[in-house]
């Protein structure tokens, strides 16, 4: 995508989720239900699809009016029942992805209709259409997804990185909330993360054949929250359903996917925190002695590993494995111990400001990862863990908790605006470093602030201080 497109981007399509414009709830139709049924039942609700659930009201299939237009050119195959013509092969997302994540899958599955579904279970909660997104002023200028989705090869997956800082400037000129930015950048990633998937699969399968069973790539941490700036480097893993806990092929695989990942600009994981490490593969019995380990343990970096796995969402691959995997993380999550060490740690990251109240500045320079995103984010997770909630955002984390009690509703505007202060100064300075050539960082240069932002910024820091006070007595 050229640097004109991106500056031309319509901002509304990284602005808005899909729970905003979804219709619902979901109009569904019997399987056993004859297409001359479908057909009156889309004049009567004025909808061009229908959705077949199960008996668990998971979409199973979706028939179009694109379908019965096929079908009415034979007149006498309209007695034909719905779930013999369906599509079976549909397309979903949470409430909580982007209008353009819901166009680049669009496009992906040559369809015209996605199921917006409950993360945790897959329930139908509602149905998006490319002509209702296309009316709200989304073109193919967004979809820089799609860039990464058809990428040939590593080379064209760098020009989608590099294309990142050009997609924040528009974004933020356009007033887009840093949350949002952050969130928009994290959703092209994940794309990223699934073409170097394939790209890596594809060379396993003519050197090695098929993998020796179903898998599935995930991304962890900020790309896996949805909370992505500009300096991330590689957070990934993979879970399979073999019987044994590791293959060879698995291990290359990893080693494939963590070097083009290195070349194309997101580089290797300081903490090794990747699927070529053998510790970041495993199946479901092997990730379950291992999230075991951690919760049983009262080493830091075990904490640490834990802190990062548990941010993990599907790239590539069979997101059933994925959800088992959810599934099973969130009971052994929840051990209250493993929850008060968690909550401990965050006490122990680094305060940015001294005594006196002043910041603690290195060559006029403020750590604001330490300082402010790390607490808050962190006792996010813990609060969310507690309660047994799968939302992997942050807002939604402590949102989940304040409607649970856990949080008062001031403490958690101070913690709103202080985690919002953080995203949009980091995002500012690494953007700021980036056209100056210098690698972007969390430091941010508090000479650079505004008087105003410099008090709004002590006052973040503080209550990002007292996280660890605020999360331990929720723990009940």
């Amino acid at each position: 995508m050229t640097p004109e497109i991106v500056q031309r981007i319509d901002a509304f399509a990284y602005r808005h989720r899909l729970v905003e414009v979804m219709r619902a709830p979901v109009i569904a139709i019997d399987a056993n239900a004859p297409l001359t049924a479908a057909a009156a039942m889309m004049v009567e609700k004025r909808v061009g699809a229908l959705a077949v659930l199960d008996d668990k009201g998971r979409a199973i299939g979706l028939i179009t009016d694109r379908d019965l237009a096929h079908h009415a050119a034979r007149p006498d195959s309209l007695s034909r029942a719905v779930g013999d013509v369906m599509s079976r092969d549909v397309a979903s997302l949470p409430p909580a992805a982007f209008i353009f994540e819901a166009l680049t899958d669009l496009r992906r599955h040559n369809t015209r209709h996605l199921i917006v579904a409950d993360p945790a279970n897959q329930v139908a909660l509602g149905v998006v259409s490319m002509s209702a997104l296309l009316k709200l002023r989304a073109d193919d200028a967004l979809l820089l997804s799609a860039d990464a989705e058809e990428a040939p090869d590593a080379q064209s997956l760098k020009d989608v990185v590099a294309a990142l800082p050009r997609l924040a400037t528009a974004l933020m000129a356009e007033g887009v909330p840093p949350r949002q930015i952050a969130g928009a950048l994290a959703a092209v990633l994940r794309d990223v993360y699934a073409r170097v998937a394939t790209l890596a699969e594809s060379l396993l399968l003519a050197s090695h054949g098929p993998a020796p069973a179903n898998w599935c790539f995930l991304v962890l941490g900020s790309a896996g929250r949805g909370e992505s700036l500009l300096a991330a480097d590689q957070d990934h893993a993979l879970v399979h359903d073999g019987p044994d806990d590791d293959y060879p092929w698995f291990e290359k695989f990893g080693l494939h996917c963590a070097a083009i990942l290195d070349q194309i600009g997101i580089p290797f994981c300081r903490g090794d925190v990747m699927a070529s490490n053998r510790e970041c593969r495993h199946n479901l019995a092997g990730w379950r002695k291992r999230i075991g380990l951690w919760v049983a343990s009262d080493d830091d970096v075990a904490l640490l590993n834990a802190d990062i796995f548990f941010d993990f969402r599907p790239a590539y691959g069979d997101p059933a494995l994925a959800a088992s995997l959810r599934k099973l993380a969130s009971e052994l999550g929840r051990a209250p111990m493993f929850l008060k060490r968690l909550a401990a740690s965050i006490g122990k990251f680094e305060a940015q400001l001294n005594v006196f109240g002043g910041m603690k500045t290195k060559a006029g320079r403020l750590n604001l990862k330490r300082g402010a995103l790390l607490p808050i984010v962190s006792g996010a997770r813990v609060l969310a863990l507690s309660l047994g909630s799968n939302a992997l955002e942050t807002e939604l984390r402590w949102e989940a908790a304040r409607k649970a009690k856990r949080v008062s509703a001031d403490d958690l505007l101070r913690i709103f605006d202080a985690h919002d202060m953080a995203l949009r100064l980091m995002l500012a300075q690494q953007l700021a470093d980036i056209a100056k050539g210098r690698a972007p960082g969390p430091e941010v240069e508090v000479k650079r602030l505004l008087d105003f932002d410099q008090e709004r910024l002590k006052d973040g820091l503080k209550i990002a201080s007292v996280i660890d006070l605020i999360v331990r007595p929720a723990l009940v």
